[in-house]
């Protein structure tokens, strides 16, 4: 059975309303300025930064801002959109500069505990 469209004009599911919502915020974030300030604080030199996690020093374009505490509660999941803002837009203290392998090792380990949870 298909889901009911219910949001623009009954064009989308909740579940592309969802994606929406979430893509718009996620590209919102990339202009939040404390997530800027934790890569500019991992900076230990021209085009040259510090991972947090395995300590490497990779270049610009293998940095990343990573949540802390992740968006997406890994035991509860989803709870809320006032929730998974006030989460998403944290300040610079609830960041940490990893480098791209650390940041993908670290959100596949959290995508398989909420899977487990869910």
């Amino acid at each position: 059975m298909k889901s009911p469209k219910t949001r623009c004009n009954e064009q989308w599911t909740e579940a592309r309303f969802n994606s929406f919502i979430k893509s718009a915020l996620r590209s919102a974030s990339n202009r939040w300025a404390p997530k800027h300030l934790c890569i500019k604080n991992s900076r230990i030199a021209r085009n040259t930064y510090i991972c947090f996690s395995c300590k490497k020093q990779v270049g610009h374009r293998l940095i990343k801002a990573d949540h802390i505490e992740p968006v997406v509660d890994v035991k509860k999941g989803f709870r809320s959109w006032d929730t998974y803002i006030a989460r998403m837009f944290v300040e610079v203290d609830a960041y940490q500069a990893v480098c791209k392998a650390c940041h993908d090792i670290k959100t596949k380990e959290e995508a398989v505990e909420r899977k487990r949870n869910k």
